[in-house]
């Protein structure tokens, strides 16, 4: 890979992954960005021992977050990354081995999920493939207040990389619930949605059937339960909160 390559993060109180996370990133990456918004731990102190440019933003939302880090790079060509995704081995090499140079545009990239130790494979976890290497002037980040994600112009050129990403986002199902949950409330206050319950119980048993049978989420036995519950929950509660 002889074009450069920045990698962007954005963070708050990410001590716990984040060493790891740049620590794979760097042997990639020409230059790391990361835009804080507030850490109170050892993130920055990490981040700098990384060689990081650090920035501080208060925090925008999601999307307008990421777009203030992408606006901070420096190289065409970025990997935007969270402070809990960590590139394998595999990946780097991949990465390396680009000729980021030609016609594309953007690359997918899958990520596997882990729940504590637990990879996430079966009831629709796996792939997820998440547009995150891309040309810096060809688009940018949406700017819904959760699940944000790259937007290049419809007939860009975009191709999947072969290799994961291991997406370390929960300790636990406890925490994901609890997430999952703010999510919710998220959604429905940047779009604007009205009370909903029919709607709202249509995507809950959608979700559930979904999840658990449909894309096998029960070979997880009861974590799979668990999880096809959780994502159940986000999709009915995103439609029935009050403004």
């Amino acid at each position: 890979m002889q074009t450069k390559l920045s990698v962007s993060i954005i963070c708050l109180n990410e001590a716990g992954i984040i060493d790891e996370c740049l620590r794979q990133a760097a042997r990639v990456a020409d230059e790391i960005v990361i835009v804080d918004s507030g850490s109170t731990d050892q993130t920055l102190e990490i981040a700098e021992k990384h060689g990081a440019k650090i920035f501080h933003q208060d925090w925008l939302g999601y999307g307008k977050q990421k777009n203030f880090a992408l606006a901070q790079c420096a190289n065409e060509w970025v990997l935007s990354l969270d402070a809990d995704e960590v590139l394998t081995d595999e990946l780097v090499q991949e990465i390396e081995q680009l000729e980021l140079g030609s016609d594309v545009v953007g690359y997918r990239v899958a990520r596997k999920l882990f729940v504590g130790d637990q990879f996430i494979c079966w009831g629709g976890y796996y792939p997820d493939y998440q547009l995150r290497l891309f040309r810096n002037s060809a688009g940018g980040f949406n700017e819904l207040a959760v699940h944000e994600s790259v937007q290049l112009p419809a007939k860009s050129k975009i191709r999947k990389l072969k290799n994961p990403l291991d997406h370390f986002s929960y300790d636990s199902l406890e925490q994901m619930d609890a997430a999952f949950h703010k999510f919710a409330q998220l959604s429905t206050r940047k779009r604007n949605r009205l009370l909903n319950p029919f709607r709202a119980v249509f995507n809950f048993l959608y979700t559930f059937l979904n999840k658990y049978f449909l894309r096998l989420g029960f070979l997880h036995g009861v974590t799979g339960l668990r999880l096809a519950w959780i994502h159940s929950k986000y999709s009915f509660f995103k439609y029935i909160y009050r403004m």
